[in-house]
């Protein structure tokens, strides 16, 4: 009823636009011109044979004559992919539109992008309004991509995925047990709403500093203002590793923007879970990084912004080196802190947490204690922090050694722009510089983006190298 009743409300609101009065004074002034809310209608990258977003604008005449629009049209309705709406009415080319003394007309734009472009390609067209021999336009641009649309897609045979082409993922993406995905440097993969990659075999996707393997959402507009989509949490599911799947390897490996980042599910800690190096983990909804009962080392890693904890790691075996592990979460109360170790899965569970070493690594946040330690005595939890810099009430147990205690480690950007962009390199007079011990930096001696570490006495303390321009 609610559908029909608006349909019946745009008929009304057409019909009393484009059929007024004869008495209406029109002016035929070719000094009396359009004005447009908007010189310029711009979309972000639109994927092939999706189509984008509606954009809108406003016609306006600001005079007080009525005018009459001779014509609008779309210059290359049939090549560009541009449509529009004016007003509630569909087309390409319209003439003799009446437009009332101050008064506007909404006009509506929508675009699809030809499947043969293989590349990211501009797209351009305008829109011509002539009234009373004047002719005005809007530009019309977006930026249009083909990708490989995949709905539920089972991988069930080894496979190899290149960057010749983005994969648009619907449902889910399942690699089946005892297959192997390759995934190679630069390759990019768009989730839909609340779409997955669930790993029941092994995925080794190898990225580059230059050419990261990156998955994400798919919106490119803005939720608001400045306020990009990519910047805005629990825009896909998220990527789980099942029990069966062991031996993964992510290196140059970026995640975003998901309800869950990783779940490493209950496996056997005698089988390595996962590598992960150079991997970041960012802005969800729920989980950054949660791991039951795994075997998983990391180097050089950015664990950040969550609304449950940004690294949760239950029993098992465990090796962080060169991370950050922070949350400054903003777009709803945070419920955990930022790095959680137990022993224990939910209330009654014991799972053996045999080691779990964060050395060289920062642990910060928004709230007054970032790390949450708990469990049972009745099976080992062991854990050791090493050169440090955390954000916890002071303890003196041995189990922190050389640690810096609740200095802030100065990040270059906590969204205070309002934007909910972060940037977690440190600035000049960071505290975790020239901090970290070098002896297990050689393990690890480029930081996440390329920059070396050994260059220096001592490293710095996180993922990133502090460098002077």
């Amino acid at each position: 009823m609610r559908k029909l009743f608006y349909i019946i409300l745009i008929t009304i609101c057409c019909s009393y636009f484009w059929a007024c009065d004869d008495n209406d004074n029109f002016s035929s002034d070719s000094k009396l011109k359009l004005e447009f809310s908007t010189s310029s209608v711009q979309f972000d990258t639109v994927f092939s044979s999706i189509g984008s977003t509606t954009r809108q604008f406003k016609i306006f005449n600001r005079n007080n004559n009525s005018l009459t629009i001779q014509s609008i049209e779309l210059v290359n309705a049939s090549v560009s992919g541009f449509r529009i709406n004016i007003d509630g009415q569909r087309g390409t080319s319209f003439s003799d539109v009446p437009i009332l003394r101050n008064d506007s007309l909404f006009a509506f734009v929508e675009v699809t992008v030809n499947p043969k472009t293989n590349s990211q390609t501009i797209i351009k067209d305008s829109i011509r309004f002539v009234t009373n021999g004047n002719t005005q336009y809007v530009h019309l641009e977006a930026i249009g991509q083909d990708v490989y649309i995949w709905k539920g897609k089972t991988i069930a045979t080894d496979t190899t995925l290149t960057n010749k082409k983005p994969f648009l993922i619907y449902d889910s993406l399942v690699v089946k047990e005892g297959v192997t995905l390759n995934v190679k440097e630069g390759t990019k993969f768009f989730f839909r709403r609340n779409a997955s990659l669930i790993i029941h075999g092994t995925l080794n996707a190898q990225g580059t500093t230059n050419q990261p393997i990156v998955l994400r959402g798919d919106r490119f507009d803005n939720i608001e203002g400045d306020i990009s989509y990519n910047n805005v949490s629990g825009q896909w599911d998220g990527i789980y590793f099942s029990s069966s799947s062991y031996n993964n390897y992510l290196k140059n490996f970026n995640t975003r923007n998901a309800t869950n980042g990783m779940i490493f599910l209950e496996s056997q800690p005698t089988i390595k879970k996962a590598s992960l190096i150079n991997t970041v983990v960012q802005n969800n909804s729920e989980n950054g990084v949660l791991a039951i009962n795994c075997d998983i080392d990391a180097q050089n890693c950015l664990f950040v912004n969550s609304k449950g904890a940004a690294l949760e790691l239950n029993g098992g075996k465990y090796s962080f080196l060169h991370c950050t592990i922070a949350n400054y979460y903003a777009w709803s109360p945070r419920q955990k802190e930022a790095l959680i170790i137990k022993n224990t899965l939910g209330l009654s569970k014991a799972l053996p947490l045999s080691q779990c070493d964060i050395i060289n690594s920062i642990i910060y946040g928004s709230v007054s204690n970032e790390i949450n330690l708990s469990g049972t005595n009745t099976v080992p939890f062991v854990y050791q922090f090493t050169n440090c810099l955390v954000k916890s009430p002071q303890t003196i147990d041995p189990q922190f050694a050389n640690t810096i205690w609740n200095e802030d480690p100065l990040f270059r950007n906590l969204n205070y722009e309002g934007n909910y962009v972060f940037d977690f390199q440190l600035e000049p007079s960071s505290p975790a510089i020239n901090k970290a011990d070098k002896t297990f930096s050689i393990k690890a001696p480029f930081d996440l983006i390329g920059r070396s570490r050994l260059s220096d006495s001592n490293p710095d303390i996180g993922c990133y190298e502090w460098v002077a321009n």
